[in-house]
């Protein structure tokens, strides 16, 4: 089982100039699963619980019932499936089981109709219940909440379900259809299962903005759940007189993690699971000044385990010159330059938010602007039209529209790119 999860660092720079003052450069670490392993999965135990509100008559729910009709499809027949449905009350549509009987589970499935209001928190508390039932540490254990609307009930209900997840260690996922949900509400029920502090965004929430988006989003939320290695442990030791100014999770999405990953002298990454498409975090390091010469900068080591396999260990040197060569100084790692990049759109995309919301519309307009030139550098077209088109109704209207929010605090997180319903990259 040698290197069946490989670990690697790269400095953005090929070396650094010898100064007598502080630098600043980027480490980015890198986990990911070999192939062999990647097209490998553990066995799923998922509760969807998914909203037949009158608000998702017609389109909305003809394609809901095809995209978990599709999901229903991939589960392999040990998988652990249990249907919730909710809106004035809730209804336990298929109680946990493996997913063998598909064609009565896309029966059940086919026959889902609309009517009535939102009432979320008893529908949580019933796939808690199911879903608990089958946890083990051999499954991912997953509850997936698809809405189209605001809580009709009380929203700390719902925040007091979300707290027992945490507690059981069974992560909710956020899926907001439309654009009359409340993101923030979603995310804090996403936060909440995960036990994070307040205000810290590190659940996953996904956006569906039209119908026919429903295939894709829910196909992207399954190949999310393909955990291939859990409780991955990272510690980078850096060199004496080496500090970490700040660490952002870069990979799967843009998590700002400096509260819990900078330790004294060193940088800490904990994942508990680890999806087919690896991790990564980047690390903004200071430099103290040096002569010429070569150094050690860090030293990463690694942990994980894979069930049914013994734990493994595995380390990796970091070492950077230091030199007067103006050539050397001159070279970049544009693998990492290209995340240091993007996430520098995810901030400036965030900041305009922030000021916009403010009422300062001409510097939030000019960050909008920035990102996307950022964007289309790097070759991300379709999100970079969307923010320029929200840059243009800021501009006209002096406010970020409801879609251009959920699009910024949602759709920018992301940098892994799936496979296709096909499974093609």
């Amino acid at each position: 089982m040698h290197n069946i999860i490989h670990l690697n660092s790269f400095c953005n720079r090929i070396a650094v100039p010898v100064l007598d003052e502080n630098q600043l450069v980027y480490v980015l670490t890198e986990i990911s699963p070999d192939p062999t392993l990647a097209v490998k999965r553990m066995g799923l135990n998922i509760a969807l619980i998914l909203d037949r509100s009158g608000s998702m008559e017609g389109h909305k729910l003809r394609s809901l019932k095809k995209a978990v009709n599709r999901i229903i499809e991939r589960l392999a027949p040990d998988d652990i499936i249990s249907l919730i449905t909710f809106e004035t009350r809730w209804q336990l549509l298929a109680e946990a089981q493996q997913a063998q009987d598909k064609v009565m589970l896309k029966y059940l499935v086919d026959h889902i109709d609309s009517g009535g209001s939102t009432v979320i928190a008893p529908a949580i508390g019933e796939a808690i219940r199911q879903v608990k039932a089958y946890d083990s540490a051999d499954r991912v254990s997953r509850i997936i909440l698809l809405t189209d609307g605001e809580a009709t009930d009380k929203e700390d209900n719902s925040r007091r379900e979300a707290d027992k997840a945490g507690e059981l260690g069974l992560p909710i996922i956020g899926l907001g259809f439309g654009m009359d949900w409340n993101e923030e509400f979603l995310f804090e029920l996403a936060d909440r299962s995960l036990m994070l502090p307040p205000g810290t965004h590190g659940g996953t929430v996904e956006f569906i903005p039209t119908p026919t988006m429903a295939l894709s989003i829910f196909h992207q939320v399954f190949q999310s759940l393909h955990v291939v290695a859990q409780n991955v442990f990272i510690k980078t030791h850096l060199a004496q007189g080496i500090d970490a100014r700040r660490v952002w999770q870069v990979k799967p999405i843009f998590r700002d993690i400096s509260h819990s990953a900078i330790q004294a002298g060193a940088v800490i990454a904990h994942f508990s699971d680890m999806e087919q498409g690896g991790v990564a975090f980047l690390s903004e390091v200071v430099l103290p000044p040096r002569p010429e010469s070569m150094v050690r900068i860090a030293i990463t080591e690694m942990t994980y385990d894979i069930p049914g396999m013994e734990s493994e260990h595995q380390a990796s040197d970091l070492v950077l010159q230091y030199t007067t060569d103006p050539q050397r100084i001159e070279q970049y790692d544009l693998h990492v330059m290209n995340m240091v990049e993007r996430l520098q759109a995810f901030k400036l995309q965030h900041q305009a938010l922030l000021e916009a919301e403010a009422g300062e519309v001409g510097s939030a307009t000019r960050k909008l602007r920035a990102a996307v030139t950022i964007l289309l550098n790097q070759g991300d077209h379709e999100l970079a039209e969307q923010i320029s088109r929200e840059a243009d109704h800021l501009e006209m209207n002096g406010h970020i529209s409801n879609k251009g929010k959920k699009t910024i605090k949602l759709t920018s997180r992301k940098t892994t790119t799936l496979p296709d319903l096909d499974g093609n990259a």
